[in-house]
């Protein structure tokens, strides 16, 4: 697939927007250097308006926002065009997000990826928000600081959408645990190499419903698989590393960074500190299992585990496994930051956006479009909705304060960081993570197993992996010939 081009300068599509759609090139106080400033002419009283909004589905936007929305502004009519289509296995989604878009012509577009939204941020096919944000003094103060600097970032400095929510990853621990082996709790931003040596301070002597772990994983039922290969890619990502330079198309492991992240995941794998999958029971949902049953499934849940990452949504499986398992003893626990880089301490790519809201450029109704991604951006529908996606975080700071009578600060201290996606970077194959991730598995285990050494497992990993990439570039571009064709 081609790289996207840009079209034209996001400057001149704003101006010419501007002039089309009525918006007035009136100087603004909050101008930047006294430029000209975009604005939109207010709605009147009884102007009616018609708009369509791009969203997962339209049943799920009513619930979220449009039946809110409909009773504060009766006067515009919100059409909802479902992008469920893009999804579809095989399917190219950026083409195919582009193929909706022009077919359907829609006023507020909903973006799923952040690589998504900050190509149309570059192509100017979005419009910059800034000028509005003040004409209209929209409330931005108020949300989260560093989701806002990361989608200014995305734009080149400037503002081409908001988001209304976020997710985040923290380490949870088990207070009681902690407490009952003299172990130290865990600290915000320590280091894999801290948190993988407290996993290593408590007993891995015990036998049967006595036998306890530093550290489970929360997939760790997964299939039975071992997590190895999860570890190291964890501890790697926290490093600012990845399997792929994306720019080259090439598989990048044999670094010294990469060696450390194996080195660290191995040597907790062999201690028995870490609990590995590798010899459980696979859970097989809809024989008959109920929640019950894979909710005693999670060591954490079950007290037989000290820490785990997890993420925002975590919160509500302790939550529910706390009402819903009567003969499990509630977990005693609490949060602190996700290990982080100890270059980059303030820093994770565990804090992530995946729902930005934008206004089209070429909109012909760009002030009832804008009223709609501020609404669903406001206050008011924050703690309307705060607990109807209760995995989502807000952006509004109001309402990300606790949960269950602790603290989410962990889950909002540390600033955003985006590895491995340079702009304008050809996509992964979806199929190559399924087949490297299971290779590399085996080369991980191999390690553990004192079969391999730490260079020759990445040196094995590095080729096959490269291998399995160059395969599924090429069937993805025999696929795409012949949806083409």
């Amino acid at each position: 697939m081609k790289r996207w081009s840009k079209w034209v300068p996001a400057g001149l599509a704003l101006s010419l927007a501007a002039t089309m759609t009525g918006c007035s090139s009136d100087k603004l106080a909050g101008g930047e250097g006294g430029k000209p400033a975009v604005t939109l002419k207010e709605l009147g009283k009884d102007e009616k308006a018609s708009i369509k909004v791009l969203f997962f589905d339209k049943n799920y936007f009513s619930q979220m926002y449009g039946s809110l929305f409909s009773a504060k502004f009766p006067n515009i009519d919100v059409q909802v065009v479902s992008m469920q289509s893009i999804f579809d296995p095989g399917k190219d989604t950026k083409k195919e997000y582009q193929k909706l878009v022009d077919e359907e012509k829609p006023d507020v577009l909903l973006f799923p990826t952040s690589e998504l939204f900050e190509q149309w941020a570059a192509d100017g096919k979005l419009l910059q928000l800034d000028d509005v944000i003040r004409q209209d003094k929209f409330d931005v103060e108020n949300m989260m600081p560093t989701v806002l600097e990361q989608i200014k970032s995305m734009g080149d400095g400037k503002l081409y959408g908001l988001a209304p929510s976020f997710f985040s990853q923290a380490l949870f621990y088990n207070r009681d645990l902690f407490e009952k082996h003299g172990v130290p709790l865990p600290k915000n931003q320590m280091t894999w190499e801290e948190v993988l040596e407290l996993a290593k301070r408590f007993p891995t002597n015990g036998q049967g419903e006595q036998r306890i772990y530093g550290m489970a994983s929360y997939y760790q039922f997964n299939g039975g698989k071992p997590v190895g290969y999860k570890y190291m890619n964890e501890i790697g990502s926290a490093l600012g590393l990845s399997i792929l330079d994306r720019e080259k198309g090439t598989v990048t492991l044999q670094s010294d960074g990469w060696k450390k992240a194996l080195t660290l995941a191995a040597e907790a794998m062999k201690s028995g500190a870490i609990y590995n999958a590798k010899d459980s029971k696979p859970i097989e949902p809809g024989n008959g299992m109920t929640m019950e049953d894979i909710l005693k499934q999670d060591l954490f849940v079950t007290g037989k585990a000290a820490m785990t990452i997890g993420g925002s949504y975590y919160i509500e499986t302790l939550l529910q496994a706390k009402d819903s398992l009567k003969d499990v003893k509630p977990v005693n626990w609490d949060i602190v930051t996700v290990p982080v880089d100890p270059r980059n301490p303030e820093a994770s790519d565990a804090v992530s956006v995946s729902k930005f809201f934008a206004v089209h450029v070429d909109s012909p109704n760009q002030r009832a479009a804008w009223e709609l991604v501020k609404y669903i951006n406001s206050e008011e529908v924050a703690k309307a909705t705060v607990s109807s996606n209760p995995g989502e975080l807000s952006t509004r700071t109001a309402y990300i304060k606790e949960r269950d009578g602790r603290s989410l600060e962990p889950l909002t201290m540390l600033k955003m960081v985006r590895n491995g996606y340079p702009k304008g970077a050809e996509p992964v194959p979806v199929s190559f993570y399924s087949a490297f991730d299971q290779m590399a598995e085996a080369e991980v285990q191999a390690v553990v197993e004192s079969k391999k050494s730490v260079d020759e497992a990445l040196k094995t990993m590095q080729e096959k992996g490269q291998d399995i990439y160059n395969k599924a570039k090429r069937e993805q571009k025999d696929t795409e010939k012949k949806g083409q064709g």
